[in-house]
């Protein structure tokens, strides 16, 4: 190692490179499932219960939680209820 080695310049500022701010403002990507773009939702559940629904997504062969639970509000995948 040189010990007169510069510093690599940089060009743009933290945040400011052209490729991270297309990245940004881009709208391209995966196409939506349904024919519309999803939303951010909140849903509060204990872990034992978010670990069922991965499995349940799996067997379904569903990409995520989320793709299982916008398939069965379309009635895409029928669920049944186990009485107590």
């Amino acid at each position: 190692m040189h010990l007169n080695m510069k510093k690599k310049e940089k060009k743009y500022k933290p945040g400011f490179h052209p490729n991270s701010l297309a990245n940004l403002t881009s709208k391209s990507g995966r196409k939506p499932d349904f024919g519309t773009r999803k939303k951010t939702r909140g849903v509060t559940l204990t872990d034992e219960g978010w670990e069922k629904l991965q499995l349940l997504a799996s067997e379904y062969d569903c990409s995520s939680v989320s793709d299982l639970m916008e398939r069965i509000s379309r009635g895409l995948v029928e669920i049944s209820v186990k009485s107590a």
